[in-house]
């Protein structure tokens, strides 16, 4: 990996920094735009929705990719490089690796809470939505808001669940990374 220089360094943090905002922008204009669709009844076709979405993000990559490629950098490097200047600025680097392997260790462990709750929640809500989603309903008879809450809980656990757990999977494998440095210190 190259060195970058003072001003190289900064373009390229500032470029990650615009490249997740408007990241971010674009999704809260794609909800607001799928919610206004579903309130005015829209017919969506999904296979539109996937081309539009990856053209989007291929226009979102233009300026990050001309940068990267003036700089002669990979997205691979450029990702270490910009997390490297993370760790100096906020302080992490000049921790010794016992603290740091301590630090990971504490992560994973909320990490694996979170994931574990969130497969409760999964299962929780699978056994209420499926127990009534085959029940006749009377035709006046009040919506069971429960049901829907059942379902969007449900699939939120499901899409988070896995990603708490394998996050707490890469903490813990680091923490222990940081343990050997560590022991191969001590004397």
């Amino acid at each position: 990996m190259r060195s970058l220089s003072p001003g190289e360094l900064e373009r390229l943090i500032r470029s990650h920094g615009r490249l997740k905002m408007s990241l971010s922008v674009t999704i809260v204009v794609i909800i607001a735009l799928f919610v206004l669709m579903a309130l005015a009844d829209v017919p969506f076709l999904s296979g539109l929705g996937v081309g539009v979405g990856v053209g989007i993000g291929l226009l979102l990559r233009i300026p990050q990719r001309r940068l990267l490629n003036e700089l002669g950098l990979t997205n691979v490097e450029a990702k270490a490089i910009v997390a490297a200047e993370r760790e100096r600025r906020s302080g992490l680097a000049d921790l010794p690796p016992e603290a740091r392997a301590r630090r990971e260790a504490r992560r994973a462990g909320i990490f694996l809470v979170a994931g574990l709750v969130l497969v409760i929640v999964f299962f929780v809500a699978a056994f209420y939505f499926f127990g009534h989603a085959g029940q006749t309903v009377e035709e006046d008879a009040p919506l069971d808001p429960w049901f829907g809450i059942s379902f969007f809980a449900g699939f939120a656990a499901l899409c988070a669940g896995p990603a708490f757990l394998w996050q707490a999977s890469l903490h813990k494998k680091l923490a222990d990374s940081w343990r050997e440095t560590a022991a191969k210190e001590v004397p």
